[in-house]
């Protein structure tokens, strides 16, 4: 590994916690609360922060469907994180990436917050996985590549992740016009990909 590969790793690490504020649910998903009767339901009772706005020590109202639980909890760990809650995100995160699984078919934004999910709890492994789920039905699918490539980068699969940042610069163009939902929700991260993918593959 070059010294400007493991210089970009580090950013990489860096950029989690500095990028989490725009992974947030955009706002016309909705801030979707946990329901009640879930495996959740613990977590009113937890004794932790809440994000501005929320008493200290309590968690969400608890309402919604499954997937709603889920990006409420996705929601609250990236808010978490944004504000350097470290604990809060700790004790949130494990919830959120267990909401997505037990919320059903996810779509490619659910697969793409899990992925997210279990590249900030260290789980590279699923990570990709969750982003391969993406890029099964879409090959180029830009969240998909960029959340995969930052797994694998992490795990330190260098050739990987390389792979995979070449193959975000070069459909970019083409498709960050398409029309999905998930884009348009994510639309900030996309030119942090890109950037992201433009340092590995120019220092590999």
């Amino acid at each position: 590994m070059s010294t400007a590969t493991a210089g970009f790793l580090g950013s990489v690490a860096g950029a989690l916690a500095v990028m989490v504020v725009v992974l947030v649910v955009a706002a016309n998903r909705g801030e979707r609360n946990v329901g009640p009767g879930s495996a959740f339901d613990a977590a009113g009772s937890a004794g932790v922060a809440g994000p501005a706005g929320e008493a200290p020590g309590r968690a969400p109202p608890l309402t919604g469907t499954p997937r709603e639980q889920a990006d409420r909890l996705f929601n609250r760990v990236m808010q978490s994180l944004a504000m350097g809650d470290s604990a809060q995100a700790s004790f949130f995160l494990p919830m959120a990436i267990l909401a997505y699984k037990q919320a059903g078919d996810l779509d490619a934004d659910g697969h793409y917050h899990l992925a997210v999910l279990e590249t900030t709890a260290g789980n590279y492994a699923a990570a990709r996985e969750a982003a391969d789920r993406i890029l099964a039905e879409a090959p180029d699918h830009l969240l998909g590549l960029g959340a995969a490539a930052r797994a694998a980068a992490q795990a330190g699969d260098v050739a990987t992740a390389r792979r995979l940042y070449a193959r975000l610069l070069g459909v970019y163009d083409e498709e960050r016009v398409r029309e999905r939902p998930e884009y348009r929700d994510h639309a900030q991260i996309l030119p942090d990909y890109k950037d992201e993918a433009q340092r590995f593959v120019g220092g590999s």
